[in-house]
């Protein structure tokens, strides 16, 4: 999930992966609250899931991954 995540912010951003990881927040990235929501909104059309609220005001990359794990879903990822 990690991985696919951070690929996912890399694209969005244009942000080398190298630069991105569990601790990134996302004002550090410089995502403003429209970049938090289609990021929200790129990973519910990938993984085919719909967000939970909490995932649209989480801080960093660790905690919209637990927002996502939360949702204890069966991921396969192409």
């Amino acid at each position: 999930m990690k991985e696919f995540v951070i690929r996912i912010i890399s694209e969005l951003a244009d942000i080398e992966l190298s630069k991105i990881d569990l601790t990134s927040t996302f004002k550090e990235l410089c995502f403003d609250n429209l970049d938090i929501a289609e990021l929200v909104m790129a990973i519910e059309d990938k993984l085919r899931i719909t967000a939970s609220d909490s995932m649209f005001y989480t801080k960093s990359v660790n905690e919209l991954i637990e927002e996502i794990e939360k949702l204890n879903i069966k991921i396969q990822i192409n």
